[in-house]
């Protein structure tokens, strides 16, 4: 996964500095960026259905194959030839490739630890992906310098082709399936139904908050600092630095479990990501913007875990597919519909504007998740955290035999 990740991650990378390099205006850049996540935020829930049934073998070759041929169009369909056209199909294929990873890795883990183990689980594959985001944008950023952008994209391309490999090695290990219960008879929902469940929709809304910050660092970082001068190499280390933080910090994060509950984490991680956006904006020094990048990179890396540990104990068992793909598809709206938005809002009226607005809205949304789990568990008469999911679970339970 981390290998496949950083085929991704510098695949999006490149793409956005190959786009302003060859001087798209950044309303183009959000363009393409959007394409990553058109497909993904459509079809996000039935393939975490699909990988319910059929487990992660076929979904992870099919990703190998997709990044593979969108790292190497860019090659063979160079701009200078073709335009951007190519760059949208790289886009296109590289973004509807990873969700199929993405929901398989998240499933597998949830498949293969207990409610004790699984924040743990999640904190090493987010370490992986930490690991291979601080990577391949540093890797990228010496290629584009050093060679060309078509050097950059045969990188992301091996990186693609050692997943792969490795991939192959270890696949007779992995399950056939995701679902203990496969056999039944599955009941039909809603789409939507799981929203129904306070604790499971708080838990999505943080989550989109978050992607929405993420989003806004791996648009905006590029274009912020292009706009004040700086070359790639420096862009790459400053996206470099955001994930060596996430690293460090998820590395820690078994540490903090001990003494911070899930619920806590998450809403520091929005007040301080959301403060960190409002100052952004006013500096233009490289050693200030590392530390910017820095804390951003702590303050968001110790979401993923925790977010994805509370989905798993929220969401009853036989939904977790339909729960990670609902999340990935609010995930890759979120990277469908900002791009756009940061795009055209900093070709208008500048870059500060995405800055202060999203700062702005994860500072309020944590007001609001924190205040709505505080009316749950009085509503409820629950004095933790820990009853309220375990109500949760109950009242699922309850409906789901209601529905039969």
């Amino acid at each position: 996964m981390g290998l496949l990740h950083c085929g991704f991650i510098s695949s999006r990378v490149i793409t956005t500095l190959y786009a302003l390099h060859n001087g798209q205006p950044a309303w183009i850049v959000g363009v393409t960026l959007s394409v990553y996540a058109a497909v993904p935020a459509l079809i996000s829930i039935h393939v975490g259905k699909w990988i319910d049934r059929i487990g992660v073998k076929i979904p992870i070759i099919i990703a190998c194959l997709l990044i593979c041929v969108a790292c190497a169009v860019p090659i063979f369909f160079p701009y200078e030839t073709f335009g951007i056209k190519p760059i949208y199909i790289t886009c296109l294929l590289a973004g509807t490739g990873f969700v199929f990873a993405l929901i398989s890795g998240q499933g597998l883990i949830g498949h293969l630890t207990t409610n004790k183990t699984r924040a743990t689980g999640f904190t090493f594959q987010s370490m992986a992906f930490s690991a291979s985001g601080a990577a391949g944008p540093v890797i990228a950023g010496y290629l584009i310098d050093e060679k060309n952008y078509y050097w950059a994209y045969g990188g992301a391309l091996g990186f693609a082709l050692a997943a792969a490999l490795v991939f192959l090695l270890i696949s007779r290990g992995l399950p056939s399936s995701l679902n203990a219960n496969k056999q039944k008879k599955v009941e039909k929902h809603s789409l939507f139904e799981l929203f129904k469940h306070p604790l499971i929709r708080n838990v999505l809304l943080a989550s989109a908050l978050v992607s929405m910050a993420w989003d806004l660092q791996a648009f905006m970082i590029p274009v912020y600092g292009t706009e004040i001068g700086l070359d790639a190499v420096a862009i790459g280390w400053l996206l470099s630095v955001f994930s060596v933080c996430s690293f460090a910090v998820r590395a820690l994060m078994p540490i903090l479990s001990h003494h911070f509950k899930e619920w806590s984490i998450i809403i520091f991680v929005l007040v301080s990501t959301g403060v960190s956006y409002l100052i952004f904006p006013f500096t233009t020094s490289l050693a200030v913007l590392f530390v910017l990048c820095g804390w951003l990179g702590a303050s968001l890396g110790a979401s993923q875990p925790n977010v994805l540990s509370l989905l798993h104990q929220v969401t009853p068992e036989e939904r977790i597919g339909e729960a990670i793909g609902i999340r990935t598809m609010l995930m890759n709206s979120s990277h469908t519909v900002l791009p756009l938005l940061f795009g055209f809002g900093g070709s208008v009226i500048g870059a500060a504007a995405a800055f202060w607005s999203l700062g702005a809205t994860m500072i309020l949304g944590a007001f609001g998740i924190q205040r709505s789990n505080k009316n749950i568990a009085s509503d409820r008469g629950m004095p933790d955290e820990e009853k309220a999911i375990e109500r949760s679970l109950i009242d699922a339970k309850k409906q789901k035999i209601h529905h039969k």
